[in-house]
C-alpha cells in the first residue's frame, strides 16, 4: 500500500512495538489500534520501507516459523521417543494414531525420525540362528509344507477338457481341440472346424467370412470361402453389412472387377527376340 496511507502517529507507534516482537504479534496489536485489517505481509513490508528492526536474532525466528509446522504435542513427541525402539514405521504410526486418536502416516512418522535422527534399531535383516518359517520346504513361500503342493501329473485348478468352447478377445468362439502343444494348436476356431468337417482344409491364400458379420453365427449357410484379396477388396469398399444377401452381393462384385481388371491388362506381351528365336 502506498506510504501516504500511513499517518506519522501509525509509524511512531509501528516502531514502538516492534522490537522485541514476531510479526504476528506486531499485525495484531496494530490492528487492534487503528482498527485495520493488514496483513502478516503487509506489515513486513511496511518495516522494511521504514527500516524498522525487531532485533530478534534469526535462530530465534526459525525457532518460531518450525512451532507452526510441528505435527506433534510435546507429550507426543516424548511417546515417541520412548517407544521408538525394535518398531517399524507402520507400527509405530499406528500405536501413536491409536493412543492419540491421530491420523498419522507412515510417511510423516518417518520422515519425522529422520529429522529428529531417531532409529527404531531394526536392520530388516535376521538375526543369526534364525530359521527360515519354510525350511525343509520346496518353494520360497512355501509356508507349511508341501501338503497341498501339485503333484506330477495333476491337472491344474483351471483346467479345461477337450471340447472347451469360450469367447476370444476379438469376439471368435474357440474350441479346444488337445491338452499338448502350443496355445494355438490346443484351441482353435470353431467356424473354421465347422468348414473342415464338409468342406476339408482351408486353401491357402483363402479365409473365412460371416456374411452377416456375426461371429458366433456359426452355420455352412453363413460362411464364406474367399481370398484374400477379395477380403481386402471388401473392407476397402466397405462392402460389407449385417444383411447376408447384401454381402454376398459385394462378394460377386469382387469377382466381377477382377476379371474386369485381369481384362484390362490383356495378355502378357511377348518380347520381339523371344518371337524371333521361335521363327
Amino acid at each position: 500500500m502506498p506510504k501516504k496511507i500511513y499517518t506519522k502517529e501509525m509509524i511512531d507507534y509501528l516502531k514502538e512495538i516492534t522490537p522485541g516482537r514476531f510479526t504476528e504479534e506486531v499485525t495484531e496489536m496494530f490492528n487492534q489500534k487503528f482498527n485495520m485489517q493488514l496483513t502478516e505481509n503487509k506489515i513486513k513490508s511496511l518495516r522494511s520501507n521504514y527500516k524498522i528492526r525487531s532485533g530478534i536474532p534469526a535462530s530465534l525466528r526459525g525457532v518460531k516459523a518450525n512451532q507452526g509446522k510441528r505435527i506433534f504435542s510435546d507429550e507426543q513427541e516424548r511417546f515417541i521417543r520412548k517407544n521408538v525402539q525394535g518398531k517399524s514405521n507402520k507400527d509405530l504410526a499406528e500405536l501413536i494414531n491409536h493412543t492419540f486418536g491421530l491420523q498419522i502416516t507412515i510417511a510423516q512418522i518417518k520422515g519425522w525420525k529422520a529429522n529428529h535422527k531417531l532409529s527404531s534399531g531394526l536392520t530388516g535383516y535376521f538375526e543369526r540362528g534364525h530359521v527360515p518359517i519354510n525350511k525343509g520346504t520346496k518353494g520360497m513361500f512355501n509356508v507349511g509344507g508341501n501338503k497341498t503342493s501339485f503333484k506330477k501329473g495333476q491337472p491344474a485348478r483351471n483346467h479345461k477338457p477337450v471340447g472347451t468352447e469360450r469367447i476370444d478377445r476379438d469376439g471368435y468362439v474357440i474350441v479346444k481341440v488337445q491338452d499338448d502343444g502350443p496355445w494355438h494348436k490346443r484351441w482353435r476356431p470353431k467356424h473354421k472346424l465347422e468348414w473342415e468337417k464338409v468342406h476339408g482344409k482351408i486353401p491357402p491364400g483363402f479365409v473365412l467370412i460371416f456374411l452377416d458379420g456375426n461371429k458366433q453365427n456359426i452355420t455352412m449357410e453363413n460362411l464364406k470361402l474367399v481370398t484374400q484379396a477379395q477380403n481386402l477388396q471388401l473392407n476397402r469398399k466397405q462392402w460389407r453389412s449385417e444383411i447376408s444377401e447384401a454381402t454376398l452381393a459385394g462378394v460377386n462384385l469382387t469377382q466381377i472387377q477382377a476379371k474386369v481388371t485381369k481384362h484390362k491388362k490383356g495378355p502378357t506381351p511377348v518380347p520381339a527376340s523371344v518371337s524371333q528365336n521361335k521363327k
